[in-house]
Order: C-alpha cells, then sequence, then structure tokens
C-alpha cells in the first residue's frame, strides 16, 4: 500500500564539487561522503595513491600463490578503466625486495616457505592503496576474468594480525559464484547450520556469470559488523567488529592445485582475459572530503542485474535484519558542471524518483530504475537535489563556497 507521508532527510552547505552517497533504507537515511577512490580515467596510474605490491612481499607464499606482482607492468589504462592482467611469463626474483636472495622465509606459524630468492611461473598485477581507511563504504566496479585458476579478488587488510575483509574472491572457472570472507584472530566464528562454530565465509551461487558485463561488489564496514552487497542487494553479514584500519587491494593471485581456491591454470595457458575495473570509491560518514569530476568522455555500460541465487543462513543470518534494507544512491558531478546519478539496490519491479529545483522553478524529474541516470542540470548556487524511494526522501542544496 502507497503511503502518504514522507519523511525528508535534508542536508545544509556543499561546496560545489562535493559527492555525496546515500543509503536509503525503508527506515532510515544514512549519509557518506566521498573519501577517495579512482575512476581510471587518466593516462597513467596514480602512483601516489596505489602501490603495485604489498610492500612486505611480492605474493602471499603461504598461500602457495604463483604469481609474481610487477612493478605496473600488469596494469593498463584505456577507455576509462583499470586492466589488471597476468600470464606465464618465468621470473627469477626476491619474494620480499630488502631481504637477502638466501634468506629463508617462513609461515605465521614458522614453517619453512623456502628461500627468498626463488622462480616464479606466473607475472600479475596489484593495487594497493597507500592511504589506510577505517569503516565506511567500499565498491567497486568491475568485469572478472574467467579463465582457469585465476584467483581475483577485491579486499581491504590491515591491523594486526593479519586482519581482512575480503569483500570478493572469484575463481575464473567458476564465473556464477563469488566468495565472501572475513579473517582475524578467532573474532569471526559463527555456527553453522548444525550448531557448529566456524570461521565466517563461504561460496554464493548468483543467477548471472561476472565475466559477461559489469557488476557491483561493496561491502558496509559499520560499527559491529559487516554486511556484503553485490549490485546493491545484501548478500552476507559477518557479525565481526574490526577496530583497525585498512587498506584497498585488487588484484589477480595464481592459485595452486596444491593451495588455497585450487586448481591452478591448465599447464598449456600462457595467456589471460583482464580483471577490468571501472571505478573503486570509498565512501565514509566523516565529514572530511575529497572531491573529483567524472570525465564526460569516461562512458562504460551500466551494470548488469546479477543477484544471488540463495544465500546459506550461516552467511546471510536473519530475515528480519534484511527487513529495512533499501538502496544505495550516489551523487557526482560531471566535469561539463552537470550531474549523475547511480542507483544500487532496486529490485527489478521498483524505481525511485529524482526531483531538481531551484527555488520555486522545477529543473528535471524523474521516476525511473536506471542504474546510471544522466541529469542534464549544472550544478549553481541553490540547486536541489531529491531522492525518493518507498516513503523516504534524500536531499541536499548546493551552496557554492566563495
Amino acid at each position: 500500500m502507497k503511503r502518504s507521508f514522507l519523511i525528508l532527510f535534508s542536508f545544509g552547505i556543499l561546496i560545489s564539487n562535493a559527492q555525496i552517497l546515500w543509503q536509503i533504507n525503508k527506515d532510515t537515511v544514512i549519509t557518506f561522503n566521498y573519501r577517495d577512490g579512482d575512476e581510471f580515467s587518466e593516462p597513467q596510474i596514480d602512483k601516489e595513491k596505489w602501490s603495485s605490491w604489498y610492500g612486505w612481499a611480492r605474493s602471499i607464499y603461504s598461500n602457495k600463490e604463483q604469481q609474481y606482482y610487477t612493478d605496473y607492468e600488469n596494469h593498463e589504462l584505456k577507455n576509462g578503466n583499470l586492466y589488471i592482467t597476468s600470464a606465464k611469463k618465468t621470473v627469477n626474483a626476491r619474494m620480499i625486495d630488502w631481504m637477502g636472495d638466501n634468506d629463508s622465509l617462513k609461515s605465521g606459524k614458522g614453517v619453512f616457505q623456502g628461500f627468498n630468492k626463488r622462480e616464479f611461473k606466473y607475472v600479475s598485477g596489484l593495487i594497493q592503496s597507500e592511504q589506510k581507511f577505517l569503516k565506511g563504504y567500499f565498491e567497486i566496479k568491475f568485469k572478472a576474468p574467467s579463465d582457469k585458476g585465476l584467483w581475483t579478488a577485491f579486499w581491504l587488510y590491515g591491523g594486526s594480525p593479519n586482519e581482512e575483509i575480503d569483500i570478493m574472491e572469484l575463481k575464473g572457472e567458476r564465473e556464477d559464484q563469488t566468495h565472501v570472507d572475513t579473517h582475524c584472530q578467532g573474532c569471526d566464528k559463527v555456527r553453522n547450520a548444525i550448531g557448529q562454530k566456524r570461521s565466517f565465509g563461504g561460496w554464493l551461487k548468483l543467477d548471472g556469470d561476472l565475466d559477461k558485463g559489469y557488476n557491483i561488489m561493496s561491502c558496509l564496514w559499520d560499527e559491529n559488523e559487516v554486511r556484503f552487497y553485490l549490485n546493491g542487494k545484501c548478500i552476507a553479514v559477518a557479525k565481526v567488529k574490526f577496530t583497525q584500519p585498512k587498506h584497498v587491494a585488487a588484484n589477480i593471485a595464481i592459485a595452486d592445485d596444491h593451495g588455497p581456491f585450487h586448481p591452478g591454470p591448465d599447464k598449456d595457458a600462457t595467456t589471460f582475459t583482464p580483471f577490468v575495473i571501472d571505478y573503486i570509491r570509498v565512501w565514509t560518514k566523516e565529514d572530511a572530503q575529497s572531491n573529483f569530476v567524472l570525465k564526460n568522455s569516461d562512458s562504460n555500460p551500466a551494470p548488469d542485474n546479477t543477484e544471488i541465487k540463495r544465500s546459506p543462513k550461516m552467511l546471510y543470518g536473519k530475515k528480519k535484519e534484511h527487513a529495512n534494507d533499501g538502496i544505495f544512491v550516489s551523487l557526482l558531478k560531471n566535469e561539463d558542471g552537470t550531474m549523475k546519478l547511480f542507483c544500487n539496490g532496486l529490485k527489478k519491479t521498483e524505481n525511485y524518483k529524482v526531483k531538481i529545483s531551484n527555488g520555486d522553478q522545477n529543473l528535471f524529474e524523474k521516476t525511473t530504475n536506471e542504474r546510471e541516470l544522466s541529469i542534464p542540470v549544472t550544478v549553481s548556487n541553490g540547486v536541489k537535489v531529491e531522492v525518493s524511494y518507498g516513503n523516504k526522501t534524500a536531499s541536499r542544496t548546493f551552496q557554492l563556497s566563495r
């Protein structure tokens, strides 16, 4: 039944090029400000923002990974995307740059993992943020590689010892699945269907293939939990409390037949499809903001409507925990001064409404289900943006700084 009232969530001053994301739930509206990220629309990767290896190793040797992360040699920027590539190529190099060739490497449990200088069978690419972040909403729009043995990931890590939020882990031969996970020292235990305690994490079956088009994976890292989303719809909830800031990372690892996320690639495979990233965005509730503009030439297809087929209760939790789930709407500014709106989380039968006004003048109004909506209104003083979903409306009025 349509409700006859709206709850207005409004904001005050906004400088001309600030960006905003609203989480419009059925019971609340939550505001996030753009903190950092990359649209990958420049000719070269920003080396002040992204490193090309972990800093402590060129691979995670305890996972028996086979790749050597190169110094930006497996990174290509084109068409407003970052292409992370991998290939079969023998490299003799140090696992840890600052250690000696014959220094021994050991796992966290002290097990010998070989000598530092070794032969790597593959090369691949990784980006890791130089900055660390504490809580917020983290999202990636991407197209996955589909080759057997490729272990593609978007994740957060940091803290001591070795905390992780694996927003997505993919395998090339499992195009219609994604893996979510958290790692910390005993703090991520949950009960499975038969009451046994085990670490949070697992595979989720999807109704589409992640290599066919763009999709958005994201997580909302809050005070006492982490929520995982596929195209704006919650697919898993980890009741884990992380308190240490973390790096953002995206990469292609090469799995081994005898390691985690096995199998590895076929022996005769020499080249692989790339991991294509349209953007990575980090949003936080903090007032401090970083600002950017979208390039008008940077236009990629809207994401697919891929959804999960089924989420185990151990991952998803109780249905009542999702009763108020809503949508995510981000408002960004184009370089020509117009606006672009991104909406994620709509059901296929739902719409949202956008209204742009300035005083008594109505500049734009549309009810739509478009995932990415171009708004032909130039940002100027007094322009007000309202986005309505269900019985909630989020709004912001532009008050240009002088």
